[in-house]
């Protein structure tokens, strides 16, 4: 298991051109033909967030990130051979409105690898099995920190990354991969998390369904 914690920079206009990857704001790099969500409460295309694309061995997959106006739904769609989050309709259109004109690239700040804290973990004397597992747990517990204490939350996720979560494991299932996560204070654009809230974004094992959510305080 390991983090991986992020943070968001804007792309200059030439780098921004050649990101067909994942990112935040601009417009979608579909890799089919386009399936714009819409908003169901304006009927109209819904506000573009990011797309991430998730190497897998049967070819990657890039997932896209969709805001259902201020209600707090988000919507999902998965391409190639994916689908849309249940109950929205798409529109053909290669372009619509974007939470951030900017791109924004999301950059990995820090990995950490379990086993290699574990490893290096300190011997203790007679320490049996349980206090080792919890003095791990606070060795770990003081790495999730930023460097002003306060606890980092924007992941880019991978083959064994964990959530950090806000409340308590809420894994839509065995062998869902988390694709980012947002803290939503620092995001470069408002969202609605709830009240200080996180939002996670999955991908199912079979890597066709997507699936987004938030905890909040």
């Amino acid at each position: 298991m390991r983090y991986r914690f992020t943070s968001y920079h804007p792309a200059g206009d030439a780098e921004a051109a050649v990101t067909d990857g994942t990112r935040l704001g601009g417009l979608p790099h579909w890799l089919e033909e386009p399936q714009w969500p819409v908003d169901p409460y304006e009927d109209d295309l819904a506000p573009f967030m990011g797309q991430f694309r998730v190497p897998a061995a049967d070819g990657d997959r890039m997932v896209y990130l969709f805001a259902i106006g201020f209600s707090g739904e988000h919507a999902t769609v998965v391409q190639p051979g994916g689908q849309v989050t249940e109950s929205f309709e798409t529109r053909a259109s290669a372009t619509g409105p974007t939470e951030l004109g900017q791109v924004h690239l999301l950059r990995v700040e820090e990995e950490i690898d379990f086993s290699h804290v574990e490893q290096n973990l300190e011997p203790v004397e007679d320490e049996d099995p349980d206090d080792r597992e919890e003095r791990l747990e606070e060795v770990l517990s003081e790495r999730r920190k930023d460097a002003a204490g306060s606890i980092r939350m924007n992941q880019l996720g991978g083959p064994d990354v964990v959530p950090v979560w806000l409340q308590g494991d809420d894994l839509p299932g065995d062998g869902w991969q988390l694709v980012a996560q947002f803290d939503s204070y620092q995001l470069p654009f408002e969202v609605n998390f709830g009240d200080s809230g996180v939002g996670y974004l999955f991908l199912s094992p079979d890597h066709k369904t997507a699936e987004f959510f938030y905890q909040s305080c």
